[in-house]
């Protein structure tokens, strides 16, 4: 699996607990600016039983449902906190009045932007697991708040769990023109270098049983056994209002380079840690370039207490890949529980796979909102969709695979009283999905574009001014693919996942401040291959539960300490494909403490954070039906100052 430099910094710098505000980064603080517990980051806090690549049992990364600052972009190379103010999910009733909706549910990313004084943030962090990172950002205000820069970089050697020490590098430049309230330009750069990232290794068992328990915190990989990617983003926004019109662009370019990537598989391994098969895979060379946006055109209008606005959008992608041609390393038998190092051995690398994905989508859509009553949006989608493989193989000639459906979508919203708002959604759309994983015989392979609908529906209830409660239905209905008995990524039917989603968020009592969520799933796959009985009908890594809950103190009086919990609760998974095997429930703590004091007249925070405090050991169970151990207790202490 290929980690991005949001998942790298985000375990190094938080814990997904919340942060007071006060100024650039000292600041930042998810849990006071989430609106509910869906999904909510704010630079290096994130909190919420979503994110962005895991809503309502799907992933919005995987579907291609990224947007920046509302525009479409098709994502390979990964955004950073240089660059990333915040990330929202929009699903449920935060999608209502959100043009063209998604069924995998949005996430909708906002660019930090410059103001008119100059802001100057360091950060210094140690942990988890002996990580260290040094960042610095800046806000820099060349004329007023008409034109300004934003400019940062980071470096981080990371600690990970299972004891490895990648080096992520980050970079971002952005300059915003703003002549006036009707017009805003910016483009930015972004770029991270992740290297020397060891492989973890990846446990498949023998039988219907778990794995023998693993030390954590210490490496039990090949030290040669090594990750290196590069990842740089470009982009354009453009905003103009003329004669009525609202103009808005976005052009995206993103690239993930990934000049080395290896598998560490350990297959058929028995109850006592004795491994069958020790499997390394090599890739070199592997990458994807991809060239997207969107231009939309919207006009709004007033009528007495109605409002209403028509929109026009067209949305476009190129997205190229080379991929495959790597080696398989047979190490022979070998242990799950304990290093067992090998000398390095020279491969080859064979030939390459590419394929090409162009995608175009025109939409038109209205939205009416009627003071005091409710809201209604729909929209209509057309989509011309094609893809080619190219194999290495010239004998070997692949059709074109094309689509070009029609997309509708419709929400709608009722405001019951004051305090109440009931909501329906219909979407249908096509989407990605996730590409074949490194231990397929496939791997790296993406199956063409997928047909997806989804249903929803709910209540909000705002308690009190400052607290909020959303409790909603959904389902959604797509393509299931996974390994099949020969190793090979492919369909292996439909996959239906129906749930409720319980969100109490705000301050609740002086000081203390609330972020608690929950998701119940029902997951279930129908096909050939399961009535055959091949696969059962839970997917591999599916839950009936999930939950979270995050209390933030500020001691009232002495508002400069404040205190954090955070607690995450998931029941039992699906851990293989017959349904014959279970990760057993778990629930951890994480807790920290804040101190917010001047360090040369400008805001300063001072954290301490320890993550699973009880120290509990569990598994996590991949989609193809690997394990890795949950991450051990952890601390981490950070100094952050806005000068």
């Amino acid at each position: 699996m290929k980690p991005t430099c949001r998942q790298a910094s985000l375990a190094t710098v938080t814990l997904l607990l919340a942060q007071p505000v006060l100024a650039q980064r000292t600041g930042e603080n998810a849990a006071a600016q989430a609106e509910d517990a869906f999904g909510k980051s704010v630079g290096d806090s994130a909190i919420g039983i979503y994110n962005e690549v895991d809503v309502r049992g799907f992933s919005p990364t995987d579907a291609g449902n990224l947007r920046i600052e509302g525009l479409y972009y098709d994502q390979q190379g990964t955004l950073s906190e240089r660059l990333l103010q915040s990330s929202t999910i929009r699903v449920g009733i935060s999608a209502q009045g959100y043009p063209f909706p998604a069924p995998t549910g949005v996430a909708d990313f906002a660019l930090r932007k410059p103001g008119d004084q100059a802001i100057v943030s360091v950060g210094l962090a140690y942990g988890p697991w002996d990580g260290k990172v040094a960042e610095i950002d800046a806000k820099i205000p060349i004329d007023g708040d008409r034109l300004g820069l934003v400019a940062g970089a980071s470096i981080n050697r990371e600690g990970r769990a299972y004891g490895g020490t990648p080096d992520v590098h980050t970079a971002g430049l952005l300059l915003r023109y703003a002549a006036n309230p009707k017009l805003e330009l910016i483009g930015f750069a972004n770029r991270y270098r992740y290297k020397d990232g060891e492989a973890q290794p990846l446990i498949f068992s023998s039988g219907d049983f778990l794995p023998k328990r693993i030390p954590r915190g210490k490496f039990l990989g090949q030290s040669w056994n090594d990750y290196s990617a590069s990842g740089p983003v470009y982009g354009f926004l453009g905003r103009a209002e003329v004669g009525g019109f609202e103009a808005r662009l976005g052009l995206f370019r993103s690239i993930f380079d990934n000049f080395v990537t290896n598998g560490d598989l350990l297959l058929d391994t028995d109850r006592d840690g004795n491994v069958g098969q020790r499997i390394i895979i090599r890739e070199r060379g592997d990458k994807a370039a991809s060239t997207s946006g969107e231009f939309r055109l919207s006009r709004t209008f007033t009528e007495g207490p109605r409002q209403h606005s028509l929109i026009g959008s067209f949305r476009a992608r190129d997205l190229r890949r080379r991929y495959g041609g790597g080696a398989l390393i047979d190490l022979g038998p070998s242990r799950s529980d304990a290093p067992d190092p090998r000398a390095e051995p020279e491969t080859e690398d064979g030939p390459q796979t590419r394929d090409r994905i162009r995608q175009g989508t025109a939409g038109i859509a209205y939205q009416g909102k009627w003071l005091e009553v409710g809201e209604v949006a729909v929209s209509l989608q057309k989509t011309n969709y094609r893809k080619q493989v190219t194999d290495p193989d010239p004998a070997i000639l692949l059709p074109e695979t094309r689509g070009s459906p029609w997309l509708p979508a419709a929400t709608a919203a009722a405001y019951v009283t004051d305090r109440i708002a009931v909501y329906a959604g219909f979407t249908r759309g096509l989407e990605e999905s996730a590409a074949a994983p490194i231990e397929a015989v496939n791997r790296n392979e993406a199956p063409p574009a997928i047909r997806t609908r989804q249903i929803d529906g709910g209540i909000r209830w705002t308690i009190s001014p400052r607290v909020t409660a959303v409790a909603g239905l959904f389902k959604i209905s797509k393509p299931y693919f996974n390994l099949d008995s020969g190793g090979r990524f492919g369909q292996l039917g439909t996959v239906t996942n129906k749930g409720a989603e319980l969100s109490v968020a705000g301050l609740v009592a002086p000081g203390l401040t609330l972020v608690a969520g929950s998701v119940f799933l029902d997951a279930s796959i129908s096909g050939e291959e399961v009535d055959a009985g091949t696969i059962g009908r839970k997917p591999v890594g599916s839950f009936v539960r999930h939950s979270i809950l995050s209390l933030d103190y500020r001691v009232p009086g002495f508002d400069r300490l404040s205190f954090d919990i955070f607690l995450d609760s998931s029941s039992k998974r699906t851990a293989n494909a017959l349904n014959t095997l279970t990760v057993p429930a778990r629930t951890t703590a994480s807790a920290g403490v804040r101190y917010r004091f001047k360090l040369a007249n400008s805001p300063a925070l001072l954290r301490a954070q320890v993550g699973n405090v009880a120290n509990k050991f569990g598994w996590n169970v991949g989609r193809s039906g690997y394990f890795t151990a949950i991450a051990p207790r952890s601390f981490l202490i950070s100094l952050t100052a806005d000068f």
